[in-house]
């Protein structure tokens, strides 16, 4: 047991000393690596912003199928029953003529000429309208397009949704853009630490050689051998994931208040990215974490591996 320790207290000591003796190279590893994982936790938090922006927007679409007027309310009610049964459809309501106009009537109560426009008229002039609500942004054009087709043309006058489809089809390109970007920085960014890691490992190998030999030949293991350099690895990156955490957490906390203003106003209960964050941080942190720990030891692995063979 304690030579267990006396060895492990080597392997530390020596990867302490690794670090520093190419402190400039760590350094520059660690910022690469830094920025890695702030593009990636954008990345994450991004797609929970689309998330919340898309349900958002579902809350206020106004995709609706307005009926003609000689279709019997036993035959609405039946088109409504389908279109509930669909497994994209979240909830389909159907407003009569009569509410319609009683709602029409509540909202302009104070304007005594709708009053008296709507005496005048010999018939309500409200058609009965189905509202649906998907269960996901992105079915709203399937649903569209089944309403028009020759199953209910007979029964439905008109479907109400090219305001709303281009709102969420450019939300939705938008988002695409965004994350696809970020993709491709990140896969840039990791492979620049790849690239520096493994140079950084190499050139601590390069400068411990001569111990190296020895250890060898007094038939040191090979994770006696190989220990320091993975470890300083680890080093690197669970500093880099300290780094991170301190600028991203006040990064969004600042812009919060901008992201719920642009996005999420009027709501009483608007989306909150920061508390997110927080109320998630061991999952942020464990995956930047496990990204890092997980380039940083494949990096070194490979630097490893190739110097010693």
């Amino acid at each position: 047991m304690t030579m267990i320790k006396t060895s492990s207290w080597r392997i530390l000591r020596n990867a302490l000393q690794n670090f520093q003796r190419n402190i400039w190279l760590s350094l520059a590893t660690t910022i690469i690596m830094t920025l890695t994982l702030i593009m990636t936790s954008f990345l994450y938090f991004l797609n929970v912003l689309g998330s919340e922006v898309l349900n958002t927007i579902e809350e206020k679409v106004d995709l609706s199928a307005t009926f003609k007027d000689d279709i019997a309310e036993d035959q609405i009610s039946i088109i409504a029953e389908d279109i509930r049964s669909r497994a994209d459809v979240q909830e389909a309501r159907v407003v009569t003529s009569e509410q319609a106009l009683e709602d029409f009537r509540a909202r302009h109560a104070d304007d005594p000429f709708i009053e008296e426009s709507l005496r005048e008229l010999e018939k309500n002039p409200l058609p009965s309208t189905l509202f649906i609500i998907a269960a996901d942004p992105r079915q709203y054009q399937t649903i569209a397009s089944e309403l028009e087709t020759e199953r209910y043309e007979p029964f439905i006058e008109s479907v109400n949704f090219e305001n709303s489809r281009t709102v969420i089809e450019r939300l939705i390109a938008v988002m695409s853009g965004v994350r696809n970007i970020g993709l491709v920085t990140t896969v840039v960014l990791a492979s620049l630490v790849i690239m520096i890691m493994f140079n950084t490992i190499r050139l601590a190998i390069y400068s411990f050689r001569e111990e190296i030999d020895i250890m060898r030949l007094v038939g040191a293991s090979n994770w006696f051998i190989r220990g320091p350099f993975i470890i300083e690895a680890v080093m690197v990156a669970l500093l880099s994931v300290i780094v991170s955490t301190f600028v991203l957490y006040p990064v969004l906390e600042t812009i919060n208040p901008e992201v719920q203003r642009f996005f999420f106003s009027g709501q009483a209960e608007p989306f909150s990215i920061y508390s997110y964050a927080l109320s998630h941080w061991t999952t942020v942190i464990g995956l930047e974490a496990l990204l890092a720990v997980g380039l940083a030891v494949f990096s070194s692995l490979v630097a490893i591996r190739r110097y010693l063979r």
